[in-house]
């Protein structure tokens, strides 16, 4: 039940904003309680603007109802900035617009664009943003200029508040402030003259105070995000300047980012980069100042616990697991216009440290898989320290700037405080070149003394950072509620009434992500401590930094996969204190929607999770451990008796497509939905892309007498399904296109024995009946060693989820399994030639295409054939296997931007999964189909 004036707030909003996005369910906002950080605030109440009027409408609500409200773009924050228990205002779905100004010199972004993104719109002109945190493939632009992050190579030169070129805001009553606009300005001027006026005063304040003018200028020499950027009082005069970098890094806590400009930065075409091992983390900080001093672009430290945390990855060097436990290793890169220039560079860089032995001979690479490991591991470091961590700690990370003439006194100093409070876990890496240091630990904060230990921690190390070398406490990482009790502290009186009177200006009332950044509570560090239960050790290593979501399908319409962990571990929370089960039975009664039916499984997540979680895999071991004897024993029978099933499938799709034929598609699709409808959903949702059933294959080979041989295996869904509706009449169902094909390519066909029979296991195993798909999987793997002659030849898969399915479970190495794509490229194209080409056409990658590195050859193989290639840029298409037919929503929602990047002129789709292609073709105006049609029209 909500409060009378969030009810009230409530109301009012829902005239502007759609009340499905204006969530109150106690379980999302649960799974919205939690940022990056190890702190968690349950909100009242989460509103999903989608534009900028719906934004201006939700703040001047707030402030007339006098609500605290936090904006929000990916909550990747690590200092508890992202997390409210009043509003929060999430800025991501529909925030995604960018546009390009100047060629390419300056780029306009809304909060909601991945840093990733936005390089990638700029890679043609030679661009890119300055900022480069590790976490930019998910964190979003809101959040990088509102922490000012900066990262590897940006430093203090490239980082947001060096870059912006404008920005437009609403302020606390929903005002609008576009700094690009000279109306705009001269409007806000009129109506808030008292904020120019106090802006004014500020900036004259500091000026006549020459000992606060140095110290400012001195502080953010180095790396500082500890309070606000008041250096701009220093930087610029004119009012707006100020305003616009006072804005980075404010964290939120002044005003809302609606779009931003930044000013771009060259992209080096050529790149390499080297791992410098020296004998301790002293001898490596003693070689940073020199390497400062030559044309370097990035100096990354690592000591061995940072090394440690990766050196069982597959792709790692074997010589990492060798390296003395006092090793330190500097990862230096290298940009440049040209490979001469690089080797220039490379010259001076050799002879900065000649004077600094390392262990052993460093080479500088610019191999792809040497180059982008090292740079993975780096960027992945917090979390892969933190999956070492012992179940139900917290994995925290601090950061601070030292002078980078004394980083090694630093690196001691952290050292020191580590081992004397028992923190044996704690790993060093960071911006070496910027003397900023990252400290990652682990943390149990479930006892009182537990969390005295870790205050102890801060006071000492915030001692330790500001009275002996007056460096930063926050260097990249934003103050949130985190060191908000320590910011005078190492600002001082003068500047903390400064940024105490920035926020009076800005927020009068107190109501902009209040807590934040100014807080006098002095323990404010050690509430709101997020608890993390053990769960499933499939996904108990998760430190919910989020680095999954871009890559999930459900993320925005339910939960994303770490809001399916934090909901598991509340669950699990509540089974053991077993002091709420009214809450507890909801709780699990929500979750059977919004965290199991709607997860699609397909593990795109452990894609981008630094420690490789796949909560794919979890929410099957959650349906496992929920699924009845009773439907194990219908998964056998129907395991049994596929033959069946799939007959009577062929069937039912040629009486639904009778009946489409007669009645035409809105009709058809009127009854079909009504029937749904009053069967509370029951029955599956039909479309106009259901295709009708497929022909049975009745012999064992095709095309026999061949030198070359193939086993053909076509899925259970293919020997179901015929043509779609969209497809020409002389078209052929896919299992005899695939014969035509693989005939004219010089093959004889060979079928596995009792193939109507065969199954890969796949729609057993994704509901979570393990035992009867792993069944299925072992017979299928008999039935393809035998029909392989022991795997003298290779085995075809139709569809690439079967064959990621069979890929991921099958145990006999002598068998050559090959999916659709990868077996085009190595067999059938260099057999046959391309007489006429396509001119356009575009391809979508499933989510067994990209989990097995197949996405570039799908391009390959399209390009074989067609002038031009469109591929969809996407995650999963939500479709799942049958859950687009259950919950059409997941679907439709995966699918929201499909239509939109297809050209109008384009008419031919193709892909390489049949379910998946009903789907793309519903939610968009071009028929997709299988890649083998385009292959064999060429």
């Amino acid at each position: 039940m909500l409060p009378e004036n969030y009810q009230q707030i409530r109301d009012e909003i829902s005239k502007v904003v759609d009340p499905k996005r204006i969530i109150t369910n106690p379980l999302q906002l649960l799974a919205y309680g939690t940022d990056a950080s190890f702190y968690r605030m349950i909100p009242k109440m989460v509103v999903q603007v989608h534009s900028e009027e719906e934004a201006v409408e939700v703040i001047r609500q707030a402030n007339r109802f006098k609500l605290p409200i936090t904006y929000r773009a990916a909550g990747t924050s690590l200092s508890g900035q992202a997390i409210s228990d009043s509003i929060l205002m999430v800025a991501t779905h529909q925030w995604k617009q960018s546009q390009i100004l100047n060629n390419g010199l300056k780029i306009k972004l809304q909060p909601g664009v991945t840093g990733s993104k936005a390089n990638i719109s700029l890679q043609p002109f030679g661009r890119k943003i300055g900022p480069d945190p590790a976490s930019i493939n998910a964190a979003m632009i809101g959040g990088i200029a509102s922490n000012n992050a900066s990262g590897m190579c940006c430093g203090t030169s490239q980082n947001s508040y060096k870059t912006v070129a404008d920005v437009r805001l609403v302020l606390f009553d929903g005002t609008i402030l576009d700094t690009a606009d000279v109306e705009s300005r001269k409007a806000f001027s009129e109506k808030h003259p008292e904020i120019i006026h106090e802006i004014e005063k500020l900036r004259d304040d500091v000026a006549a105070d020459a000992v606060l003018t140095e110290r400012i200028r001195k502080k953010f020499k180095i790396k500082n995000t500890t309070g606000y950027s008041i250096n701009a009082l220093v930087d610029y005069s004119d009012p707006f300047e100020i305003i616009k970098h006072l804005i980075i890094g404010a964290e939120g806590t002044l005003a809302f980012i609606s779009s931003l400009t930044y000013n771009t930065v060259v992209d080096e075409k050529f790149k390499a980069c080297t791992l410098m091992i020296f004998e301790t983390i002293e001898k490596a900080c003693e070689a940073v100042p020199h390497l400062k001093k030559s044309p370097v672009s990035a100096v990354e430290l690592l000591d061995r616990d940072s090394i440690r945390s990766v050196e069982d990855d597959s792709e790692a060097p074997a010589y990492f697991r060798t390296l003395p436990e006092t090793a330190c290793v500097l990862l230096v890169e290298i940009q440049g216009q040209s490979k001469d220039e690089i080797n220039g560079k490379e010259v001076e860089i050799r002879k900065a440290v000649e004077s600094y032995p390392t262990i052993q001979e460093f080479r500088f690479t610019s191999d792809p898989k040497e180059y982008n490991f090292n740079w993975k591991a780096r960027k992945g470091l917090l979390s892969s320290v933190g999956g070492l961590r012992k179940t139900g700690t917290t994995c925290i990370i601090e950061d601070v700037a030292f002078p980078i003439e004394r980083l090694a006194e630093g690196c001691i100093a952290l050292k020191e405080i580590f081992k004397r409070l028992e923190y044996n876990d704690a790993a060093l890496f960071g911006h070496a070149l910027d003397g900023n240091l990252h400290m990652v630990f682990s943390q149990d904060f479930s006892t009182p003394s537990e969390v005295k230990r870790y205050a102890q921690l801060m006071d000492e190390i915030s001692d330790m950072v500001v009275g002996k070398f007056d460096g930063s406490l926050k260097a990249e990482h934003g103050t949130g509620r985190n060191m908000a009790p320590f910011v005078e502290k190492e600002w001082g009186e003068a500047a903390y009434q400064i940024m105490l009177r920035i926020k009076d200006i800005f927020d009068p009332y107190k109501v902009i992500n209040p807590g934040v950044i100014i807080n006098k509570n002095p323990e404010i560090h050690l509430e709101n401590l997020k608890p993390l239960p053990a769960v499933n050790e499939l996904v108990d290593k998760c430190m919910e930094c989020g680095f999954c979501e871009p890559n999930c399908v459900a993320e925005g319409l339910t939960l994303s996969p770490r809001q399916r962990i934090v909901i598991a571990r509340e669950i699990s929370r509540l089974r053991a204190a077993g002091d709420d089960p009214e809450r507890l039975l909801k709780m699990v009664e929500d979750a059977q929607y919004f965290s199991n039916e709607t997860c699609a499984t397909d593990g795109l997540c452990a894609l981008l999770c630094p420690v490789k979680i796949d909560t794919g895999k979890f929410i099957k071991d959650v349906r496992h451990s929920e699924a009845s004897d009773k439907a194990k024993k219908v998964a056998h029978f129907i395991g049994e008796h596929i033959s069946e099933i799939t007959a009577a499938g062929r069937s039912g799709l040629n009486f639904v497509g009778f009946w489409q034929t007669i009645l035409g598609d809105s009709l058809m699709g009127g009854i079909a939905g009504g029937m749904r409808s009053l069967s509370g959903n029951a029955i599956p949702k039909w479309n106009k892309d259901m295709p009708k059933g497929g022909r049975k294959i009745k012999h064992a080979v095709a095309n026999p007498g061949q030198a070359d041989k193939v086993v053909y295996f076509p899925s259970c869904i293919n020997r179901t399904m015929g043509k779609s509706k969209g497809y020409a009449s002389e078209e052929v169902e896919l299992t005899r296109k695939t014969e035509e094909l693989l005939a004219r390519a010089g093959f004889t066909i060979i079928y596995p024995e009792k193939l109507d029979n065969l199954c890969c296991g796949m729609a057993f195993s994704s509901k979570g009946l393990k035992e009867e798909g792993t069944r299925k999987l072992q017979e299928l793997e008999t039935a393809l060693l035998k029909a392989s002659e022991g795997g003298k030849y290779p085995i075809l898969f139709d569809m690439s989820p079967c064959f990621y399915t069979f890929h991921e479970g099958y145990t006999n190495p002598n068998i050559h399994i090959y999916d659709p794509i990868e077996f085009m490229l190595k067999y059938v194209m260099p057999k046959l030639e391309v007489k006429h080409p396509h001119e356009e056409v575009v391809v979508f990658p499933v989510c067994s295409v990209k989990k097995i590195g197949m996405e570039e050859n799908l391009k390959k193989l399209a390009g074989m054939c067609a002038k031009n290639v469109v591929s969809v840029e996407t995650n999963c298409c939500g479709f799942a296997g049958d859950r687009g037919f259950t919950y059409p929503e997941l679907n439709e929602h995966g699918q929201r931007h499909l239509e939109e990047q297809i050209p109008a002129a384009c008419h031919e789709g193709y892909s390489t999964s049949r379910t998946c292609e009903i789907g793309m073709s519903e939610h968009s105006h071009v028929n997709f189909k299988s890649i083998f049609y385009l292959c064999i029209e060429v």
